[in-house]
């Protein structure tokens, strides 16, 4: 059930991502990329003589083009894993949103094996300050992400060995995190780029559920025993 939710809050982030992005206007030369034939130099050509055909095809390319993902992710820690790499989407007027799915690995420690998780996170920068030679610091980024360990010793409705409602609000399949961090960005020179547009190094300070839960109704609790640090690089691509 939690894996359908996970599925859903991506579906949504990606919906609100391609509605963001739609309601600029696309140019006349955009909707030519998609026309079998290219027009003669100094030709007009009006808009509204495409066909119905040329129409649905831009705009079906337009609207899958939203869901190529614009980042690729490598993290350490966070309470996803050792390691994450995933893919993200970056969205919004300033492009203030970013959606990320990774998945990580958990070594197998004094357990029986190794473990994969996966996570869902979304990501909020209210503002940029640039410098000058390409530096770009966000003094401020912060979110919410669910993550999930695959394995059977972790489960979303509680075992019938427990009494009922033995340890409520306590699934082990799901954990919510939040976090708050800091960015640096070097942007690639126009003249430079191949692959990338920028290059950013992050750190997060995050706490899950668990952990506040206990913070909460625990007095031997400290702060410190519940935040965890994560260090991270994005990758923007073109």
């Amino acid at each position: 059930m939690r894996l359908y939710i996970f599925s859903l809050f991506a579906l949504i982030s990606l919906c609100a991502k391609a509605q963001a992005d739609s309601t600029e206007t696309a140019t006349l030369a955009d909707s030519l990329l998609y026309l079998d034939t290219t027009p003669a130099e100094g030709t007009v050509v009006d808009c509204g003589s495409l066909s119905g055909y040329d129409r649905r095809v831009h705009y079906r390319r337009q609207y899958w083009g939203e869901l190529i993902p614009t980042q690729l992710i490598v993290q350490n820690a966070g309470n996803m894993g050792v390691v994450s790499i995933g893919i993200g989407w970056d969205y919004g007027k300033h492009k203030q949103w970013e959606t990320n799915l990774l998945f990580g690995y958990l070594p197998r420690y004094n357990s029986r094996r190794a473990k994969m998780t996966m996570t869902i996170k979304e990501n909020f920068i209210p503002w940029s300050i640039y410098k000058r030679h390409g530096w770009l610091i966000e003094p401020l980024s912060c979110g919410i992400y669910f993550n999930t360990v695959f394995g059977s010793e972790f489960w979303d409705r509680e075992p019938d060995r427990y009494p009922d409602k033995y340890y409520p609000l306590l699934k082990t399949k799901i954990r919510t995190n939040v976090f708050i961090g800091q960015r640096l960005t070097k942007i690639v020179p126009t003249n430079r780029r191949k692959f990338l547009k920028s290059i950013t190094l992050f750190y997060e300070i995050s706490s899950c559920d668990l952990y506040i839960r206990s913070a909460i109704m625990e007095r031997d609790v400290s702060m410190w025993d519940i935040l965890g640090l994560s260090l991270g690089l994005k990758f923007q691509l073109l």
